[in-house]
């Protein structure tokens, strides 16, 4: 395998991992579910939420939600209706 090869595969398995956090990150209970798992890796959750959306704006172009208190509010909504 040359160097051209090497460098194609590299670019391909970047771009089918940055495939899947799309397809992840563009449902409601994906993007949930990859924030909860942000959370510990960041001091407060609003700094977990704040990295999650900007890497939504990264692979959209637009934000999931405008501010953390609008998304605050959809997850407390979502999780009295699932558990209802």
């Amino acid at each position: 395998m040359n160097l051209l090869e090497k460098a194609n595969q590299i670019a391909i398995a970047k771009l089918q991992k940055e495939n899947q956090l799309m397809k992840q990150l563009s449902s409601r209970p994906g993007f949930f579910k990859y924030y909860y798992g942000e959370c510990k890796h960041h001091e407060t959750n609003k700094a977990a939420f704040d990295a999650v959306n900007e890497l939504y704006f990264e692979l959209f172009g637009a934000y999931r939600f405008s501010d953390y208190a609008s998304f605050k509010s959809i997850t407390t909504y979502y999780n009295k209706n699932k558990n209802a």
